[in-house]
């Protein structure tokens, strides 16, 4: 990993976005460019999603505030790292091989011995599986009561484009996020003018609609996706004063001249 990663601008810009310090950032990346680097020859991870990202860090959003700084490109097909190469190298992967070719180099030279370790690890692995499988299987507690059968995994939603989302909730006759309760109330409890949650609900829309430049991305809840937007701010498109008031910024009014003039 880069040794002047500590005083990168887009580091203290993920910090902003993700409101977490910048040591939790450094570390967080360390452990998405190691990740990408097991799963990856040059920084692209097929079938690999914005919400992996998250889980493998363990910080919601994450992988969007990457896509922001220009460090991460999410489209339907997985992930890439742009430039990886200037992240992580690729002394890690050369010191990977030369282990991997010393070890068969050894394994070539010492064919019998290793032949004979093998074997009893693998009859030591053997007893293991099965003493585990035995336990398994075993459902019955020390007081003789049977144990509860454990829950199956939660199903997953399927993962759809912004403009199938929205063709549904029409067809159900739902509004896509007025009507979002979670929405509804983080805009009461912090004051946030629902003119500006729709506003920003445009710009989303531009983003992710067909003709966005992230047309292609694929989510399983986009309300929920749109919440995180509006709850870290990553438009940009307004501030609080003092007093708790809000009111646009810049990129805010802007924004809102550019849709009145589409509106029109």
């Amino acid at each position: 990993m880069r040794a002047d990663l500590h005083d990168d601008p887009a580091v203290f810009r993920l910090s902003t976005l993700l409101k977490i310090d910048k040591f939790s950032v450094i570390g967080r990346l360390h452990t998405f460019w190691s990740w990408v680097d097991r799963h990856s020859v040059d920084g692209r991870v097929d079938g690999a999603a914005s919400t992996y990202v998250d889980e493998v860090v363990r910080q919601e959003g994450f992988a969007d505030a990457l896509a922001v700084v220009g460090w991460l490109q999410i489209d339907e097909s997985g992930i890439a790292v742009p430039k990886f190469d200037r992240h992580n190298g690729d002394s890690a992967k050369s010191r990977a091989q030369k282990s991997e070719r010393q070890a068969r180099w050894r394994a070539n030279k010492d064919a019998q011995v290793d032949a004979r370790v093998d074997g009893e690890a693998s009859t030591s692995a053997t007893t293991r599986e099965e003493k585990r499988r035995e336990e398994e299987n075993n459902t019955t507690s020390p007081d003789g009561d049977v144990a509860p059968e454990p829950k199956g995994k939660r199903e997953r939603k399927p993962r759809t484009s912004l403009k199938t989302f929205v063709e549904n909730c029409a067809k159900a006759g739902e509004k896509p996020i007025s009507e979002y309760k979670p929405l509804i109330e983080y805009a009461e409890a912090t004051g946030l003018p629902m003119e500006f949650v729709q506003l920003c609900w445009l710009v989303f829309k531009a983003e992710f609609l067909p003709e966005g430049k992230n047309e292609g991305r694929l989510q399983a809840d986009w309300r929920r996706h749109f919440l995180n937007y509006v709850e870290k701010g990553y438009y940009r498109l307004w501030y609080a004063k003092p007093d708790g008031v809000f009111e646009l910024t810049t990129q805010g009014i802007q924004a809102r001249k550019f849709h009145q003039r589409d509106a029109a």
